[in-house]
């Protein structure tokens, strides 16, 4: 087994890698995304979840991967608790009416849910007593998340169960720009419009510490994109793996591909969505449209007006490391 500062090596140049292949060269047009989670008002369970999936069905949602999509590429998922999560499509900055196209969707099939189903849902962060409620989803992902956040800290349930946020993205369209976009993501999670409410604040600081509130490097004007993403590694490598417990890093049998589903484990403020791929904020609480659209605005704002990126200029030590791990 290497030692944990030869894994973080090994995978940051391996992700380094997978990113330089993904992105390609300069000059892509910027998207944004967002995740919108509600809350359902009564707990639902695990029938009511299937029900739900099959009123999706009737509204022109057909299954893609682990959830459901429209022809309009608006992904619908669940979450162990039962909530909603909407996945909106890629949008441009000045595509406002898109924005409220699919706002008024989400609306739609939140009421046609409600009528069919049974189940209402409101666009709050947090309800209490839902710790202690029905798993709704039993893959095997969530029931060894499930486990693992009733041993580590005190609050995991309910951040599982009785939690809902805004998960705002923006798409990394050049390599030398992930210092900027990602000292940009981190400010924002500290910013008094941005940040977590004291409710969900205290169960994230309070859940898993290993993947939750984890501190990252602070970037100035001399950090390079690989020293960001070898701090990303470097938390991934210290979380738990799921149903192993023990660090990543300590995990004998892993492959790249089991690195980047450890990855997406990870719940920190700021987190690295390889899809796109996207820096994702993960902080705003769940809220009313109108409050969103407001901060929609602000965000995507942020994101054109960021600092200049920092220098892309990797040691000899790390084009080393990347070449001798492929």
């Amino acid at each position: 087994m290497m030692d944990r500062e030869s894994f973080i090596e090994k995978h940051s140049a391996m992700l380094m890698e997978r990113l330089e292949k993904i992105v390609g060269g300069s000059g892509h047009e910027r998207t944004y995304g967002f995740e919108y989670e509600f809350l359902a008002k009564e707990p639902p369970t695990p029938g009511c979840v299937e029900k739900m999936r099959g009123c999706l069905g009737s509204l022109g949602f057909t299954p893609d991967g682990k959830g459901l999509v429209n022809s309009r590429g608006m992904f619908v998922t669940f979450e162990p608790g039962g909530q909603i999560e909407y996945h909106s499509p890629p949008l441009r900055p000045s595509q406002g009416d898109e924005l409220s196209a699919t706002l008024d969707e989400i609306a739609r099939v939140n009421s046609a849910i409600e009528k069919e189903c049974g189940i209402s849902y409101l666009a709050v962060p947090y309800i209490p007593g839902r710790g202690d409620s029905q798993l709704c989803l039993e893959e095997e992902r969530y029931l060894k998340l499930h486990r693992r956040l009733g041993e580590a800290g005190t609050r995991g349930h309910e951040m599982m169960k009785g939690t809902a946020s805004v998960h705002l993205h923006a798409l990394i369209t050049d390599i030398t720009e992930i210092p900027s976009l990602f000292a940009t993501m981190r400010r924002l999670s500290r910013n008094p419009v941005f940040c977590m409410g004291p409710d969900r604040r205290d169960i994230w600081d309070n859940t898993d510490p290993a993947r939750c509130g984890m501190p990252y490097l602070v970037p100035d004007e001399k950090t390079t994109p690989f020293e960001i993403i070898s701090d990303l590694a470097r938390v991934a490598a210290d979380a738990v793996v799921l149903g192993r417990d023990v660090p990543c890093h300590e995990v004998k049998d892993i492959d790249f591909d089991g690195f980047l589903y450890h990855m997406t484990t990870i719940f920190t403020d700021v987190r690295l969505n390889m899809n796109a791929p996207t820096f994702e904020l993960r902080t705003p609480d769940s809220m009313p449209f109108e409050l969103f659209e407001e901060k929609w605005s602000r965000f995507i704002a942020e994101i054109e007006n960021m600092t200049e990126p920092g220098n892309n200029i990797r040691t000899e030590h790390q084009r080393r490391i990347q070449n001798e791990t492929g």
